[in-house]
């Protein structure tokens, strides 16, 4: 498979900043990243800890390239002006010397000028595994959160789409089904959200929540099933879809019924 083919497809996910005195270095690190790290879009390039510190106001990156050894002030300089980091750094410097003072401030990478290409793609993997790590705990304790409801109310989901996060009443939900890594979700009212999430996820919230699981692909809210067919298919109120009922689950599906 060509190379370049790959680069073209790939999705940029994360916004960097680099933040370097030195025009040079601020370029080829730029172009660096657009050839080996297409996963990455540079949104800004700061001269000083003052210019960075704005830019990173201004566009909020998920990753700072950070050249530690500036005049006026250095790379720390412009970390302490944070009362929270909420961006991974990498630092990138001339001087081997400060790389115990990366680690104190827990940078997930040292780059050393002249940067080496394969050092520069996997110090950027390890800063993108971290920024998933964050995402994903973010999303679950969003999600925990927001099932829980006092006064008997109706509960709440937060389904985090591809752009956005929708909020929708467990009650109304119909069906949520399989989609590869994602999950579509049906709705009372119509909606079809397409989640981020993958359908086990929804499975360990909603299952005790009066949805029942008939089928791998597939979980269904047991308020709107309409009937049961020869062919082993349920047919829910409101919604288009047929869901198939695995034979191993049958019996625990009729009996989920009764029930209700």
């Amino acid at each position: 498979m060509n190379v370049s083919l790959v680069y073209n497809i790939t999705k940029i996910l994360y916004k960097a900043i680099i933040i370097d005195d030195e025009s040079r270095p601020r370029e080829v690190l730029s172009l660096k990243i657009k050839e080996l790290c297409p996963e990455l879009e540079v949104v800004g390039m700061g001269d000083s800890a003052k210019s960075g510190y704005e830019l990173c106001m201004l566009q909020h990156p998920h990753i700072v390239f950070l050249d530690v050894n500036m005049p006026i002030e250095s790379g720390l300089d412009f970390l302490a002006k944070f009362n929270k980091i909420t961006f991974e750094i990498i630092f990138t410097t001339a001087f081997q010397e400060y790389a115990l003072e990366a680690f104190k401030v827990a940078a997930v990478g040292y780059l050393l000028k002249p940067i080496n290409n394969e050092e520069l793609v996997q110090t950027v993997q390890i800063a993108t595994k971290q920024l998933e790590l964050k995402n994903q705990g973010n999303k679950i304790t969003t999600l925990l959160n927001n099932i829980k409801s006092p006064n008997g109310e109706s509960k709440k989901l937060v389904i985090p789409s591809t752009d956005r996060y929708e909020f929708v009443n467990i009650d109304q939900i119909i069906i949520c089904e399989s989609s590869d890594k994602y999950t579509y979700i049906y709705t009372e009212s119509g909606q079809k959200i397409l989640s981020s999430q993958y359908l086990g996820w929804y499975k360990c919230i909603l299952e005790p929540l009066g949805f029942f699981v008939p089928h791998k692909s597939y979980i269904i809210n047991l308020k709107y099933i309409s009937s049961l067919t020869h062919d082993d298919e349920i047919i829910l109120k409101l919604c288009n879809v047929r869901v198939p009922l695995a034979r191993r689950r049958k019996a625990e599906f009729l009996e989920a019924i009764n029930h209700i």
